[in-house]
């Protein structure tokens, strides 16, 4: 959960109008991005860490992951 919301929100919070199948959807999609994302970040990580470095500097980036403790 993100440290500054109350209370753990799901999809069907953000999408009320969105029946099951819909939502699953959605979830896959939202899934997709993040493997996609994940990919991006390990293979910059792994190519070129100064980019990383210079998010952190530039505070475009809060947190370094470490992607070898990440979940697929």
């Amino acid at each position: 959960m993100i440290p500054w919301m109350s209370k753990k929100i799901n999809l069907l919070d953000l999408f009320p109008d969105k029946n099951v199948a819909e939502i699953d959807g959605i979830a896959r999609v939202l899934h997709g991005h993040c493997e996609v994302m994940s990919r991006i970040y390990t293979r910059l990580e792994r190519e070129r860490p100064q980019i990383i470095d210079d998010l952190m500097k530039s505070r475009s980036m809060n947190v370094k992951v470490d992607s070898s403790k990440t979940t697929n």
